[in-house]
């Protein structure tokens, strides 16, 4: 005889899978703010994106101000030094 397993209990909420990932797009904004500030001074060429630009800058001020911006650049040195880039 074979013996039929019962579903899963627990399906995982969607809204937690986006939580999470939220939280992990805001905490790389606030350690690597340089990026997302030079990705939106790229292509802020009509206007449209002073807004989250300044957002972006300020979020920059605020990591560098509590010292997380130089964590972020010491992981992007050491990232870089283990693949060999330049």
């Amino acid at each position: 005889m074979t013996s039929i397993s019962a579903p899963p209990t627990r399906v995982a909420n969607p809204w937690v899978r986006a939580c999470v990932l939220f939280a992990i797009l805001i905490a790389g904004a606030f350690a690597f703010p340089g990026g997302m500030t030079d990705w939106l001074d790229e292509r802020n060429a009509s206007g449209w994106l002073s807004a989250p630009l300044a957002v972006a800058r300020a979020v920059d001020d605020v990591s560098s101000a509590l010292r997380v911006k130089q964590v972020g650049q010491g992981l992007r040195k050491a990232f870089g030094d283990w693949v060999g880039a330049q």
